[in-house]
Order: structure tokens, then sequence, then C-alpha cells
């Protein structure tokens, strides 16, 4: 028992010796590094050497994507390396002291701007308290996370089965000298992203252009909407009421309710085209054709209700004969074959009331056709 306490006695002590040798050691190296050290001045010992920056974007997730303003808003890291040439040091000469880490102030490091910000254009982590690290061959890292709210005009053509494509243009400005970025090993990541319930991301690019007089780096989201909430809250409601709004020519007209049930299903239609276009962008090009079939269906119903007032006024018209052409057209559509029957004279007078009878059965028949039309072409229009 005494040998393992003496064992925990030495190692103590020898921890505390090695740690206050480490501070002193820090201590000196910080010293020698900074004394004369500017962090105005461009960190190359040449002042016609290149200065380039490693940089690796890492998508923390999407927080939210507002279609109607074109507002793409994801928290993000970006993970910045470069040289600082008077950053180096022998290890040997400081006990061994590989790296330190100081504040991004007693540093040069990079302005990094995102130049479509929707707000104004400010240096990306800027209010970041993560300090720099340095390492003894001069290598610099610096991983500053921000909220990042970039313009991103929404493409709405296919809502709510729609995809965009929204680019983060990031440029190293300095009007002193030209500052060249170049994607790290690893341009990208998402390894630590969290799912967002209303977008995924199908595809990420990562690039250099040459823009604003820099090297800008790109990063390139490609994100497709979930279209659960609006198929069950707008889609699937209109095509049920679609293919109910031709019912009312099936029920009777001595019932008085036709006239209610068409108006209620058409003011459904405006209710369900008000629900759509608050979360659409008020844009003609491209229009979603989400608006386009609700317009489309909602005119359908609304030629339907005229033509169910038409039908109850030939069903209440007073009980006349139909003479002339009409009266043919309509024994040629209502005949039927009977074989071995003889008709009594009378049953060949056509009256208004059979005219709207007639005019139901065909009514019902070119409503329903129309309202599947309309579905199976919007469909086709949103598979191609």
């Amino acid at each position: 028992m005494s040998k393992e306490v003496l064992h925990v006695c030495v190692m103590i002590v020898f921890f505390n010796i090695t740690l206050c040798q480490n501070i002193d050691d820090y201590k000196r190296l910080y010293n020698d590094l900074f004394d004369s050290y500017n962090p105005e001045l461009k960190p190359v010992l040449n002042n016609s050497d290149n200065m380039r920056i490693s940089i690796q974007f890492s998508n923390l997730g999407i927080n939210n994507f507002d279609e109607v303003d074109g507002i793409l808003s994801l928290s993000a890291t970006i993970n910045m390396s470069w040289t600082d040439s008077s950053l180096k040091w022998n290890p040997i000469d400081y006990n061994n002291v590989t790296e330190i880490s100081v504040f991004k102030s007693t540093v040069w490091f990079p302005y990094l701007l995102l130049i479509n910000d929707i707000h104004k254009i400010k240096t990306f982590g800027a209010n970041s308290l993560i300090k720099v690290f340095v390492q003894h061959d001069g290598n610099i890292f610096w991983m500053p996370g921000d909220i990042i709210n970039s313009k991103c005009p929404a493409n709405i053509k296919k809502f709510p089965f729609d995809e965009q494509e929204c680019s983060l243009t990031f440029v190293v400005w300095d009007a002193a000298w030209q500052v060249f970025t170049q994607p790290a090993e690893i341009p990208y990541t998402d390894l630590f992203a969290t799912p967002n319930p209303d977008w995924n991301i199908l595809s990420t690019k990562v690039g250099i252009n040459q823009q604003f007089g820099n090297m800008s780096f790109e990063v390139t989201l490609k994100i497709k909407r979930v279209p659960l909430y609006y198929n069950i809250l707008v889609f699937l409601p209109i095509t049920l009421l679609s293919l109910l709004n031709p019912l009312v020519f099936l029920l009777p007209h001595e019932s008085g309710e036709r006239l209610s049930y068409g108006v209620t299903i058409l003011l459904s239609f405006v209710i369900f085209l008000t629900l759509a276009s608050d979360k659409i962008p008020a844009t003609s090009n491209p229009i979603s054709f989400l608006i386009v079939f609700i317009v489309m269906v909602f005119i359908t119903s609304a030629i339907i209700m005229f033509l169910n007032l038409i039908n109850s006024y030939f069903f209440h018209k007073h009980p006349t004969e139909i003479k002339g052409f009409l009266q043919y057209t309509l024994k040629s559509m209502c005949r039927k074959r009977r074989k071995n029957q003889v008709m009594p004279l009378h049953k060949d007078i056509i009256t208004y009331k059979d005219l709207a009878s007639s005019l139901d059965k065909l009514c019902f028949k070119l409503s329903y056709v129309a309202m599947i039309l309309l579905i199976g072409i919007y469909f086709i229009v949103l598979l191609y």
C-alpha cells in the first residue's frame, strides 16, 4: 500500500514540474513570436509571394428556406488554413511545444465575406470567439461558425415537388494584395448536420471562381422540398372536391340543394387557392403549376355551376312541349332499343323537364372527363 501511495506522489510531483515547465515554455514561445509581430502585415517573407488559403465548408443544417422572399438560412462552420511565415519555431527549443492557440486578433486572419448575404456584407465569424491554432511550421487553422442568410431566388414551377439550387459565394476581401482561395482536401462536410423537416439536401458542389478581383469560394446546394404536408393539406382536398363537383348533376331538382352544393365547392376552391398563394412567391415567371391547376379547376367548377343554373331553369320552366329540331335531337339522345313493344303516342312528347334531365346526364359525364383530364395533365407536367 505504501509503495502505491509513493508512486502516486511521484507522478503528481513529476506532473507539476512538467506542467510548470510547459507553462513557462508557452509563455516564452508566445513572447518570442509576438513581441515584434504585426497582424496588419502580409504574412509572407517575400511580398511577391502569393497568399493562399484553404477552405472547408461544414454544413450544420438548414434552418429555413423562405421561398416567398428567396432567403436560405443555414448554420455552418468554415475551416480556414493558411501559412504565416513569421510564426515558425523549432519545437526542441520550447520543450517540444508544437502548437499554441491564440485569439484571432493576435494574428493576421482572412476577412471572409459572403457576397450574396441578404442583410449586409460582413466577415464570416466576425463575432466568433473561437481561437486560432498556430503550428510550429507556420500553418494556422481557424474554424469559426455563423448563421448564413443568403439570397436564393426560388423556382416554384413544380411546387410542392420543387427543387432549389442555392449558391453561397465567399471572397477573402483585402484591398492591399490579392489572396487566392482553394478548396481543402475535403472541401465539404455535413457530418454534424441536423436534418430539416421540410427540406432534404440532394447534392452539393464546391468550386473556385474568379470574381470581384479575387478567387471566390462557391458552395452550391441543391435541396428538395418534402411535399407531404402540402399534398395532405392542399392537393388531396382539391382532388377530392374536383371529383365531387360533377355529382351536383345527380341531385334531384326538387330538393333545392343543387345551388348550395355547387356554391360550397366553388368557395372551397377559393380557400385553397388563397392557402397555396400565401406560400408561393408572387411572380409570373415562372408561375407555379399548382396555382394553374387550382385556377383551372376553379374555372371548371364555375362552368359546372353555370350549367347547373341553366338546367335548373329548364326544369322549373312551364312544362310545355318542345318542338322542332330540338325535339328531334332529344328523341335521338333518349331513344332506347325496345323489341316487341308498342309505346303510347303521348310518350313521344318531350318537355323542358326531359331536356333538363338529358343535360344533367351529359354535363355529369363531360365534367367528370374534364376534372380527370386536369388531374392527369397536372401529374404529367410534374413528371416532366
